[in-house]
């Protein structure tokens, strides 16, 4: 097979990246698409899907399923990046002792017999997003540093000491983080995370300057760390909610159209029910000086029976993609009535195992 082109997500800082490499035969006129998520906290390929001979509109479709809520640009890489990416990822399943995703047989050899010609440093200007905002800068070093990401934290330090400190036991989750500017380059983050054994709270305090227009980190100090209730972090996170109660007509046939139309939106399979999550184009939420895990999330969809709920989280949106929805699929929805919280509630009745809203309202 000869390769076509390959494209990956910048989104290294957030974690995770979509990656699509394509192959072709000419002389059995054979296309192929293997599409990868790359996971950079604790599973290393974590997805993988392969495409034959697709059409455009499914090519379309999948890349928009893996690349479409990571919320970054696409950058184009070469032949070289793509199999140091995917065998530098695929190694980590091994390390981290996870089974790899698909149909192994299809990248196994890049795993174990491709040889890398190039260090993992050398390819992150690609995979990293251009940060020219300080604020920005300490948040995804907050983000890196709660989940014991020794690679971003050595590359944007240069240290091996600051990229052996942690306060995790695993790769954790900062869940919020509030950004005080204390003077020149000197930055404090109050960050609110979950590790393996609960929820904590910590000062980080970072010194930070800017060489050759890129960010460094000069030194990191963390304070104790302060253990939290979960009803406290609930609180920290939930924000006011919009959802709107629909009836649905041949459920399959609606759901089979909404994905087919909205192919960028994570759907999750439930026993008997479907959630679908549609996140922000954008990451632009990590320029905030308060950081919400939560807050790159547009609306959220779940169906369950002959009821689809549709939560979102500021009235434009609400007006927005309600009005979508019943200009495009007013032969399948009718709505019913709109309610508004000030905290996440739709979110919990999924989470519930509950399939009478009213009654879960009720308890």
């Amino acid at each position: 097979m000869k390769f076509s082109f390959a494209k990956v997500t910048n989104s290294r800082l957030m974690g995770s990246m979509g990656l699509i490499v394509k192959w072709e035969d000419d002389v059995k006129n054979i296309n192929i698409y293997q599409c990868y998520l790359l996971d950079s906290e604790g599973l290393g390929l974590a997805d993988y899907v392969s495409l034959t001979n697709p059409t455009k509109e499914e090519a379309y479709r999948e890349e928009e399923r893996l690349m479409g809520g990571l919320g970054s640009e696409r950058i184009v890489i070469s032949e070289e990046e793509a199999l140091f990416l995917i065998h530098f990822y695929g190694n980590k399943n091994e390390y981290y002792e996870k089974p790899l995703p698909g149909n192994t047989q299809e990248y196994m050899d890049i795993i174990k017999n491709y040889t890398p010609t190039m260090k993992p440093e050398e390819i992150y200007p690609k995979i990293c997003k251009n940060i020219t905002d300080e604020i920005e800068f300490i948040n995804y070093m907050t983000m890196r540093f709660i989940a014991w990401d020794r690679e971003s934290l050595k590359y944007f330090s240069r240290s091996e000491d600051i990229s052996n400190m942690h306060i995790t036991n695993i790769n954790g989750s900062l869940l919020k983080n509030t950004v005080t500017k204390k003077g020149k380059g000197k930055y404090i983050s109050e960050a609110i995370y979950e590790d393996n054994d609960g929820y904590y709270i910590s000062k980080i305090a970072f010194n930070i300057s800017k060489e050759n227009d890129n960010f460094k980190i000069n030194s990191i100090l963390a304070t104790d760390k302060e253990a939290i209730f979960d009803f406290e972090v609930f609180d920290e996170i939930s924000k006011p909610e919009y959802v709107a109660i629909y009836e649905i007509k041949e459920n399959d046939e609606f759901l089979e159209k909404f994905y087919i139309d909205n192919p960028f939106l994570l759907r999750s399979d439930m026993e008997d029910a479907m959630f679908f999550t549609r996140f922000n184009f954008n990451n632009n939420h990590v320029k905030e000086d308060v950081y919400v895990i939560n807050n790159d999330i547009r609306a959220i969809y779940y169906q369950i029976g002959d009821k689809f709920f549709v939560g979102t989280y500021s009235d434009n949106n609400r007006k927005y993609i309600n009005k979508m929805l019943q200009c495009n699929y007013s032969e399948y929805l009718k709505l019913e009535e709109e309610l508004y919280f000030e905290e996440n509630v739709l979110y919990d009745f999924v989470e519930s195992s509950s399939d009478d809203f009213e009654d879960f309202l009720d308890c």
